[in-house]
């Protein structure tokens, strides 16, 4: 019984010890966590993600020991340091970012027994992409930190160098470019423009480089003042005017939608422009300017158009020609709705067949050859079962042999009184022009129509 008494002492003296050695350590954890840590800045980064509109940097804090407690660590961008830190020379071949292109974690989370932490920095691609080729400088500051913890003011504000050429490639650049930018478009012998009854239109396209993104916006704006340098240089003949407010329209604004790659817009001038300045050359200067998103190429966001307004000249030919038909309304060519009423210019008449059996030949005879590059219709005023399907124009200098100039062959006309134009891919000078309409839309024999128009070209 003694020897068991003696057992059982041991152990409780042996558990006594322990507990009490427990306790003693943990007085000396507790004594060691309440002298905190010192938090320092550091320009270790980790590796950095790239997407189409963002670069985000993981940037790690330094502590001189493990947290005791898990706190927080606030922080903000600091470029006014990097500013003048570049000014005093300290920071050399290196380029400030715009604070308005960078966001920071508010603060940087500790972790419990943790020596180290790290946040994130996030700058607009656009902005990195505009300095390509250089090295771009990031700072931020260490505002507070939690608890017990301090900030190590030695060592409160670090600055990120990036050398973007090794972050990026040319080929990643997003670069907003004309397609014709850098070039002079020359408008001339129904190139680079169309053509309607109100003026020529010269269409434009505005490319995006890399990979598309987000919806964004680029600004047009239009430079008159160059065109004067460019006659001085010799760049533009000598004959060359610079058109003027109130001579052209354009947008104000491009728009490219979201995943879009190419944007169009055109610049239009009206024919009486083009009437006032026959024997002369109309330039302008197109420029694209403050993109929402992105970055302009510098060698292609202008381009020069010149308008040779001899050349693009069109006009109206067809009260020239003698016009007849091969069969005529009942009532004659004169009648309320007879033949003439075809190409007397007026809106408020029309041609109407009976019996239409698909071998109407319409007919316009010059005196002297006439380069048509163009026609109209105008559907009339009643039901579209009555207008025409298909034709075909033919040319010919003696009215024996003809040559087909163009063929349409399914043609709609969604409205009453639509005036659709129809352009000759290849002009070439007649005195004969005959209009062979084969079908109509049908579910009538009545053929209708209000006006045909023929545009000679130079």
């Amino acid at each position: 019984m003694m020897k068991i008494f003696k057992i059982f002492a041991l152990i409780v003296i042996v558990v006594y010890s322990f507990v009490a050695c427990q306790e003693t350590n943990l007085e000396d954890f507790d004594l060691q966590a309440g002298q905190g840590v010192q938090v320092a800045a550091s320009t270790n980064i980790g590796t950095i993600a790239k997407t189409n509109e963002t670069l985000t940097i993981p940037v790690n804090l330094k502590l001189s020991g493990g947290a005791s407690k898990a706190f927080e660590v606030s922080l903000r961008i600091n470029q006014d340091t990097v500013t003048k830190q570049i000014q005093e020379g300290k920071l050399t071949n290196v380029t400030a970012i715009a604070s308005s292109s960078i966001l920071i974690d508010n603060v940087a989370k500790v972790n419990y027994g943790s020596d180290v932490a790290q946040f994130e920095i996030t700058v607009a691609r656009t902005e990195v992409e505009k300095h390509f080729g250089k090295k771009i400088a990031i700072g931020y500051t260490i505002d507070n930190v939690g608890k017990e913890n301090s900030v190590d003011q030695t060592q409160n504000t670090g600055i990120i160098v990036i050398n973007t050429s090794e972050l990026l490639t040319v080929d990643d650049i997003h670069y907003i470019s004309l397609q014709t930018g850098g070039n002079i478009i020359e408008v001339k012998d129904r190139q680079n423009y169309s053509a309607s009854s109100g003026g020529i239109s010269i269409p434009l396209v505005v490319n995006l480089a890399s990979f598309p993104s987000s919806a964004f916006s680029v600004a047009v704006a239009i430079d008159t003042d160059t065109v004067d340098a460019l006659i001085l240089a010799g760049t533009l003949p000598a004959n060359t005017v610079a058109l003027q407010e109130g001579e052209f329209t354009v947008v104000e604004k491009v728009t490219f939608p979201s995943n879009a790659s190419e944007a169009t817009f055109a610049l239009d001038v009206p024919w009486t422009v083009i009437n006032n300045n026959l024997g002369k050359q109309l330039a302008i200067v197109v420029r694209l300017e403050s993109p929402t998103l992105h970055i302009l190429n510098p060698e292609k966001s202008y381009t020069t158009i010149l308008i040779d307004c001899d050349n693009v000249l069109e006009e109206d030919v067809t009260h020239l020609g003698v016009f007849s038909v091969n069969r005529d309304n009942n009532g004659g060519p004169d009648a309320n709705e007879g033949s003439k009423k075809m190409v007397d210019n007026n809106f408020n008449n029309k041609f109407l067949q009976a019996n239409f059996t698909g071998d109407l030949v319409c007919t316009l005879v010059f005196p002297e050859p006439q380069k048509i590059g163009a026609y109209t219709l105008t559907s009339a005023n009643d039901a579209a079962s009555r207008d025409p399907k298909e034709w075909n124009l033919q040319g010919s200098n003696d009215g024996i042999n003809w040559t087909t100039i163009d063929s349409r062959s399914n043609q709609v006309f969604a409205t009453r009184l639509l005036t659709r134009r129809f352009n000759v891919a290849y002009p070439v000078s007649y005195t004969h022009y005959r209009l062979n309409i084969t079908a109509i839309v049908g579910g009538t024999n009545l053929f209708q129509i209000c006006e045909w128009r023929m545009i000679k070209v130079r």
